[in-house]
């Protein structure tokens, strides 16, 4: 019973996440271009600084899941 329940929670996490996701174009509703999904935020904060150092961006935003994100930047 209790691994029913780990994995209805888990389940649940992950459709809650993807579909966080999924339905949240307001970074690009603002001016944000969508670059692309990363397997952490962690990747997904490096690759945006990335953008911003080498000047290609002015700044970029990471929509964050637990096992996902996406990478969104503002062009010049």
């Amino acid at each position: 019973m209790a691994i029913r329940r780990v994995v209805s929670s888990v389940a649940l996490a992950g459709v809650l996440a993807g579909g966080a996701l999924l339905a949240a174009p307001a970074a690009q509703a603002t001016g944000f271009t969508y670059i692309g999904m990363y397997p952490s935020a962690a990747a997904c904060e490096i690759a945006g600084k990335a953008y911003v150092s080498s000047g290609q961006a002015v700044t970029y935003f990471c929509d964050a899941a637990p096992n996902t994100a996406r990478l969104s930047v503002w062009f010049y």
